[in-house]
Protein backbone atom coordinates (compact mmCIF):
# COMPACT_ATOMS: atom_id res chain seq x y z
CA UNK A 1 0.00 0.00 0.00
CA UNK A 2 1.62 3.18 -0.67
CA UNK A 3 0.22 6.99 -0.26
CA UNK A 4 1.25 10.85 0.40
CA UNK A 5 3.11 12.21 3.93
CA UNK A 6 0.63 15.05 4.16
CA UNK A 7 3.03 17.13 2.06
CA UNK A 8 3.20 15.81 -1.14
CA UNK A 9 5.51 12.78 -0.80
CA UNK A 10 5.18 9.14 -0.82
CA UNK A 11 5.28 7.04 1.34
CA UNK A 12 5.45 3.38 1.49
CA UNK A 13 3.51 2.52 5.06
CA UNK A 14 3.85 -1.35 5.12
CA UNK A 15 6.06 -3.96 3.52
CA UNK A 16 9.37 -3.96 4.11
CA UNK A 17 11.77 -1.47 6.08
CA UNK A 18 14.44 -1.45 3.10
CA UNK A 19 10.92 -0.10 0.79
CA UNK A 20 10.23 2.37 3.15
CA UNK A 21 10.25 5.79 1.15
CA UNK A 22 9.04 9.27 2.78
CA UNK A 23 9.63 13.06 1.34
CA UNK A 24 9.15 15.90 3.86
CA UNK A 25 10.35 18.46 5.86
CA UNK A 26 12.73 18.80 8.21
CA UNK A 27 10.80 19.54 11.43
CA UNK A 28 11.92 22.37 14.07
CA UNK A 29 14.97 23.07 12.17
CA UNK A 30 18.38 23.98 14.42
CA UNK A 31 19.55 27.06 12.33
CA UNK A 32 23.22 26.74 12.95
CA UNK A 33 23.43 23.48 11.15
CA UNK A 34 20.30 24.02 8.52
CA UNK A 35 22.32 27.18 7.32
CA UNK A 36 25.03 24.38 6.19
CA UNK A 37 22.51 22.29 4.56
CA UNK A 38 22.51 22.12 0.76
CA UNK A 39 20.62 19.63 -2.16
CA UNK A 40 22.37 16.70 -2.22
CA UNK A 41 23.35 16.81 1.13
CA UNK A 42 23.41 12.91 2.96
CA UNK A 43 22.13 13.21 6.45
CA UNK A 44 22.07 10.40 9.36
CA UNK A 45 18.82 9.29 10.23
CA UNK A 46 18.62 8.06 14.37
CA UNK A 47 16.40 7.80 17.38
CA UNK A 48 16.77 10.09 19.92
CA UNK A 49 15.18 11.17 23.54
CA UNK A 50 13.06 14.63 23.81
CA UNK A 51 13.20 16.72 26.65
CA UNK A 52 9.91 15.76 27.28
CA UNK A 53 11.13 11.68 27.02
CA UNK A 54 9.54 10.72 24.13
CA UNK A 55 11.22 9.11 21.41
CA UNK A 56 11.77 11.08 18.17
CA UNK A 57 13.35 10.53 14.83
CA UNK A 58 16.17 13.40 13.95
CA UNK A 59 18.35 14.13 11.48
CA UNK A 60 21.98 14.57 11.78
CA UNK A 61 24.34 16.38 9.63
CA UNK A 62 28.19 16.20 10.30
CA UNK A 63 27.51 14.90 14.23
CA UNK A 64 25.25 17.86 14.51
CA UNK A 65 21.12 17.44 15.09
CA UNK A 66 19.98 19.32 12.24
CA UNK A 67 15.78 18.76 13.93
CA UNK A 68 13.41 16.21 13.61
CA UNK A 69 11.20 14.32 11.36
CA UNK A 70 7.31 14.66 10.87
CA UNK A 71 5.30 12.34 8.07
CA UNK A 72 2.46 10.22 8.88
CA UNK A 73 4.73 7.55 8.18
CA UNK A 74 7.22 8.36 11.35
CA UNK A 75 5.60 5.72 13.64
CA UNK A 76 6.67 2.62 10.64
CA UNK A 77 9.91 4.39 10.07
CA UNK A 78 10.58 4.48 14.37
CA UNK A 79 9.74 0.57 13.95
CA UNK A 80 12.04 0.37 11.48
CA UNK A 81 15.36 1.69 12.63
CA UNK A 82 14.45 -0.16 16.19
CA UNK A 83 14.39 -3.44 14.13
CA UNK A 84 18.34 -2.66 13.04
CA UNK A 85 17.40 -0.80 9.58
CA UNK A 86 19.42 1.89 9.13
CA UNK A 87 18.29 5.37 6.94
CA UNK A 88 19.90 7.97 5.32
CA UNK A 89 18.09 11.56 4.23
CA UNK A 90 19.34 13.27 1.43
CA UNK A 91 18.47 17.21 0.67
CA UNK A 92 16.41 17.49 -2.07
CA UNK A 93 15.16 21.14 -1.98
CA UNK A 94 16.17 24.50 0.30
CA UNK A 95 14.47 27.89 0.95
CA UNK A 96 15.69 29.40 3.72
CA UNK A 97 14.86 26.81 7.26
CA UNK A 98 12.47 24.67 4.54
CA UNK A 99 14.75 22.07 3.93
CA UNK A 100 13.13 18.92 2.16
CA UNK A 101 14.45 15.62 2.45
CA UNK A 102 13.85 12.47 0.93
CA UNK A 103 14.85 9.45 3.47
CA UNK A 104 15.49 6.03 1.95
CA UNK A 105 16.95 2.82 3.89
CA UNK A 106 21.16 2.65 3.84
CA UNK A 107 21.95 -0.27 1.18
Amino acid sequence: MSGFDGTGGPISPGGSCEALVIDTLIASPKPLVVEHLNPGDVLNVRLATSDGGETVVEVVFRGRPAGGLASPAISRLRECIEGGTLYSARVTAKREALVRVRVTAVR
